[in-house]
């Protein structure tokens, strides 16, 4: 996929086998800004205004086991809003319901328009069989600052064969994110 600048990238990774519901997650960005290390925003996401976030979803399962694939049932990011602004005499004020453009509130469904792709074997791992999912559209961050709660929760149908039912599973992950400049508070 080429992505148009500036972009970000979201790429989540799963384990049909995994006994948890976490995602494992990592934001990858042109200019490295994405998932700090130090600073003033670390262990959060920072996006820049008028970013272009793409979405990539990855899973492995074990080829014994029957893994063959996996299905994106319903995919949504929810971002609560923080304070922006508090203090004697001043109005209190939060960040807009969602950085992103394309939501006008705090949720936001993932339109099911992935292209999928088998992956070659890795060859320190070749017992599992690797599927990415690349989602063909983009979200845009807008151009208010703020700081939010964000939440990425996805159902996938795991498929491991044609006399194996489907599996429902549900992930999720749930970092802090901003945009813009240091909210004052």
């Amino acid at each position: 996929m080429t992505y148009e600048k500036p972009w970000m990238k979201l790429a989540v990774h799963f384990d049909a086998d995994q006994i948890t519901n976490q995602l494992d997650y990592a934001f990858t960005s042109c200019d490295g800004s994405a998932d700090p290390r130090h600073g003033p925003y670390m262990g959060g996401v920072h996006f820049q205004q008028g970013q272009h976030v793409y979405l990539e979803v990855n899973c492995c399962g074990s080829k014994a086991g029957g893994f063959t694939s996996f299905q994106i049932v319903d995919c949504c990011l929810v971002s609560v809003p923080q304070l922006t602004q508090i203090g004697p005499g001043i109005p209190t004020r939060y960040s807009l319901p969602s950085p992103f453009l394309q939501s006008v509130g705090a949720t936001y469904q993932f339109p099911l328009d992935f292209e999928s792709h088998l992956l070659p074997p890795d060859p320190e791992l070749p017992e599992l069989r690797r599927v990415r999912q690349e989602w063909k559209h983009n979200l845009d961050v807008g151009q208010s600052k703020g700081r939010w709660e964000l939440a990425f929760i996805m159902t996938v149908r795991i498929i491991r064969g044609e006399q194996d039912l489907p599996e429902l599973r549900v992930f999720s992950f749930d970092p802090e994110a901003s945009v813009g400049g240091r909210a004052e508070t």
